[in-house]
């Protein structure tokens, strides 16, 4: 019979969420929220109002801020690169299901929603930086001796 192994209560510091009790997301799980949220966002504004409004607006900057937020620590890369893909990759569909404009249109579009890209991605490389401090992946030399004596 295998050995069990009791399991620590603990998470690892890389597969925390920003709630180090709370299991984070996977990098995959991280572009579902971030894409699954803006399009969401973009749906309800083809349905209301034909073309990317504030829906699509606050899908994605709550999309990759709660992606960020969600994201296990050492996947948190993919966190911080994501927004402008996301906001590229989203529009670029979303805008192919809403209109039959040229593709120029379209590009101008997307161009026309680059303030909100850099508040999104401000917001997610803030949420990101903040983790990165706030949670470490190596413990200090105080900590570690702190754990030994313990």
């Amino acid at each position: 019979m295998p050995e069990r192994r009791p399991r620590s209560s603990r998470l690892s510091l890389e597969d925390a969420s920003a709630i180090s009790s709370v299991r984070g997301v996977p990098s995959w799980g991280a572009i579902l929220v971030a894409v699954g949220l803006t399009a969401f966002g973009a749906a309800i504004d083809g349905i209301v109002t034909g073309s990317l409004s504030w829906g699509f607006r606050l899908g994605f900057v709550a999309g990759v801020a709660l992606a960020a937020v969600l994201v296990r620590r050492g996947s948190i890369f993919t966190a911080l690169v994501q927004p402008p893909l996301v906001m590229v990759f989203v529009s670029f569909i979303s805008l192919r299901f809403m209109t039959t404009e040229r593709t120029t249109i379209s590009l101008i579009k997307v161009v026309n929603a680059f303030p909100t890209m850099v508040i999104g991605t401000a917001v997610a490389v803030i949420l990101c930086v903040i983790r990165i401090f706030a949670q470490p992946l190596r413990r200090s030399k105080r900590s570690e001796q702190h754990h030994a004596h313990a």
